[in-house]
Parts: C-alpha cells; sequence; structure tokens
C-alpha cells in the first residue's frame, strides 16, 4: 500500500509533468485542455464543428457589439474591451485544472 502512494507520489511530482515546449506544442496543449474541460472529446466531428461554431460567434458578436455600442465613448469603450480581454485570458490562460 506504501508503495502505491509513492508510485503515485512520483506519477504527479513536478518533474515528471511535461511543459510544452513551443508555440504549437503549447496551442495543441491548450486545445487539449479546452476540450477536456468542456467534454468536446466524446462528441464526433461535426458535433464539435458545430458547438465551436456556435463559441466563435457568441465571440464574434460580443466584439462587435462592443464596437458598435461604445463607438461613440471612448472611454467607455476601452473599459469594455479592457474587461472582455481580461475575461478571455482567465478563461484561456488560467484553467482551473492546471496539474
Amino acid at each position: 500500500r506504501d508503495g502505491m502512494r509513492e508510485e503515485r507520489k512520483l506519477m504527479c511530482s513536478e518533474e515528471n509533468i511535461r511543459r510544452p515546449q513551443g508555440l504549437r506544442e503549447w496551442l495543441s496543449y491548450k486545445y487539449m485542455q479546452y476540450n477536456v474541460t468542456s467534454c468536446l472529446y466524446m462528441l464526433d466531428w461535426w458535433e464539435r464543428l458545430l458547438f465551436n461554431s456556435i463559441i466563435i460567434s457568441i465571440f464574434l458578436g460580443t466584439v462587435l457589439a462592443i464596437y458598435v455600442y461604445f463607438q461613440d465613448s471612448i472611454p467607455l469603450f476601452f473599459l469594455a474591451l479592457f474587461l472582455f480581454a481580461f475575461t478571455m485570458f482567465l478563461v484561456v490562460l488560467c484553467p482551473l485544472h492546471q496539474y
């Protein structure tokens, strides 16, 4: 039993976790995290395409709404843009399940 605990500690230690190197590997790692976090890995390719299309449409619609409705007020426009960018930063770069 102690051997199993020791093996589990060794498997989960910082030295054994391989960090992505390079932009392409990092993007691939983030896409894999996105698939696992949102449970997309168990969908077919067309279901993933549909889901991602909806998410991208919501994202682009939000950017367009920020541009159209806050265009007259420059400080409010930049505040809304900053809050949106900060939210995207939290969602994409800071997932809750960092090992």
